[in-house]
């Protein structure tokens, strides 16, 4: 047995796939995939390593921090997550929202709100216009992917800041990846719809940002004119603010970290301590005497919460509340404590009555199927689902890089719809388009890796196949949290084989308690219908193996030409 695209493929389909592999692949060409696998690998590992799912919070792992995290993680504040018997009427919130954000709601064909947003759009509303003597108590929220947490956050913020005089940056909205990052900006820009409101948006593969990107100079070179008052932006931009920019924070007021659990990853917390200092500047240093830590807080910016003196004020002038939205969370006492969370409160979500617990992670309205074939066999059961079940948007998960590459270059060949690679290779603008087009249905499937489809939020996938078993629990939560969205039914399968059920079994106990795979529904594939694929399957191998020789000269006449022009 050999493998390729992820399986195990048997000899006589096309001799020895692993020494075509060794021998017609170019190191360079498997080293370029092998580099993205690796950096994706490294930051799946950072991701997980402490992670729970929402409920599931009695695992926690040890640490060498102080931290007691039992005050507020185990003591959560849960509401139902059901979106039929919990969801409000649009005319019960927006009586309070300024007319010019309802008229922008009902022309996105907003009818009502969903639990998350009925539950904290008064909440947060209400911490950012009341008058805080003392720092406002910080806010965690644990709910479901795909159950309107982005409007949960943007709606109470824009009503906020509707009638601001001055513009300056009052709040960062900070995402893990760019391409989330850019649906989170175009639902502000939606949401802002003929208001004075400006957003910002500042990621990765943005041209290097420059002062004119945050204000007009006048004729007075000490008076600027601000052009942002809400910054969208991933953590990898904000050591370019500090370091390349004059960029003024002094005014921010709110800091949202969407997709928190891998927000919380990114260079050690160190876009957090960046940003507290443009905040605070020099002054971050200038504890209040009347401070008595509770535990050790060497990193910890914010003065302690307990103590309101005179001095305190002198110095924080002001306060920054923290907004943290995600579907897992971590465990980490030290991740945790570096974020100087002022007692947070922690809402999570739920569906059933019951006391909380990890089912809550799983869509509603979501069907999981179980496929369980021999491994040379998993191209064929894909391409059987393609071709048989009629999906419309089909979104397909592996573990690697390289994985997905070659898997969609063998769907291409046999397949019948548009399939194509999303990956981290690609540069944002191929990524945005591939999206654009898959939302519009002229792509009916996309396979991408666990980092890469992070966030990704496009109307209408009905279907996630983990070609690939994924990891862990936390992982599978992510990948079918793709579709079953906003109330829409929706369908997982996973393609496993035999002995990979042990180890599926362990992550569907942790979801589905104690039934483990039992829970799920076995989706029968006879054999006697993959026979007549063989043929043009074992063609499609053939045609793959010329491709990649191809590719390898491509990459050899490429090398030449760079060598040339560097001499």
């Amino acid at each position: 047995m050999a493998s390729v695209c992820g399986m195990n493929v048997p000899k006589f389909q096309i001799q020895d796939i692993s020494r075509q592999s060794e021998m017609d692949l170019d190191k360079k060409y498997r080293n370029s995939l092998q580099e993205s696998d690796n950096q994706e690998q490294l930051d799946f590992n950072n991701e997980t390593e402490n992670f729970v799912t929402i409920g599931n919070l009695k695992r926690i792992r040890s640490s060498r921090s102080t931290v007691n995290l039992n005050d507020w993680l185990h003591n959560s504040t849960s509401f139902s997550g059901d979106l039929q018997s919990n969801s409000s009427d649009f005319d019960d919130l927006a009586l309070s929202l300024d007319t010019k954000l309802v008229e922008n709601l009902k022309d996105l064909k907003i009818r009502k709100f969903f639990p998350v947003q009925k539950e904290l759009i008064p909440i947060i509303s209400k911490r950012l216009s009341e008058f805080h003597l003392a720092r406002p108590r910080d806010v965690c929220v644990l709910s479901p992917t795909g159950t309107g947490k982005t409007f949960a956050y943007a709606i109470p913020l824009i009503n906020y800041l509707m009638h601001r005089v001055v513009t300056r940056i009052r709040a960062i909205v900070i995402l893990p990846v760019n391409d989330l990052a850019k649906q989170v900006h175009q639902v502000f820009q939606s949401l802002c719809k003929n208001t004075t409101l400006k957003i910002g948006l500042f990621i990765g593969s943005t041209n290097k940002i420059t002062s004119n990107d945050f204000y007009k100079t006048t004729s007075n070179p000490s008076k600027k004119l601000y052009t942002i008052d809400i910054l969208v932006m991933t953590p990898g931009k904000i050591r370019e603010l500090i370091h390349d920019v004059d960029f003024d924070l002094s005014s921010l007021e709110v800091m949202i970290i969407d997709e928190a659990d891998r927000s919380m990853n990114e260079t050690q917390f160190q876009w957090l301590e960046f940003i507290e200092q443009l905040v605070y500047g020099s002054k971050v240093k200038c504890f209040c005497p009347c401070f008595v830590p509770k535990v050790k807080k060497q990193h910890a910016i914010n003065f302690e919460e307990n103590c309101v003196c005179a001095l305190k004020a002198r110095f924080q002038r002001k306060f920054i509340l923290k907004l943290l939205f995600s579907a897992t969370l971590s465990t980490d006492p030290e991740k945790i404590d570096s974020l100087s969370l002022h007692d947070p409160i922690h809402y999570t979500a739920k569906i059933t009555d019951t006391d909380i617990g990890p089912q809550q992670i799983i869509p509603e309205n979501l069907k999981e199927y179980l496929v369980i074939y021999d491994e040379d066999k998993k191209p064929l059961i894909l391409w059987n689902i393609i071709e048989n079940e009629k999906y419309s948007r089909i979104l397909c998960f592996t573990n690697s890089v390289y994985n997905s590459h070659r898997l969609c270059q063998l769907m291409k060949k046999i397949s019948t719809i548009k399939v194509r690679e999303f990956s981290s290779r690609q540069n944002i603008q191929k990524r945005t388009k591939i999206l654009k087009r898959f939302a519009s249905g002229s792509i009916q499937m996309i396979i991408s890796t666990d980092m890469t489809a992070r966030g990704i939020d496009i109307e209408g996938i009905d279907c996630v196949v983990c070609y690939d078993l994924p990891r862990n629990e936390t992982a599978y939560i992510h990948r079918i949290g793709r579709t079953a969205r906003a109330g829409k039914f929706g369908t997982a399968i996973t393609i496993i084989s035999p002995n990979q059920l042990k180890h599926f079994n362990i992550i569907m106990r942790k979801l589905h308690r104690n039934n483990g795979a039992e829970k799920i529904e076995r989706m029968a594939i006879k054999t006697s219908k993959l026979k007549p694929m063989k043929l043009i399957y074992k063609r499609a191998l053939l045609e793959l193996k010329s491709d990649a020789n191809e590719e390898i000269i491509k990459l050899k006449f490429r090398k030449k030409l760079k060598k040339s022009n560097q001499s």
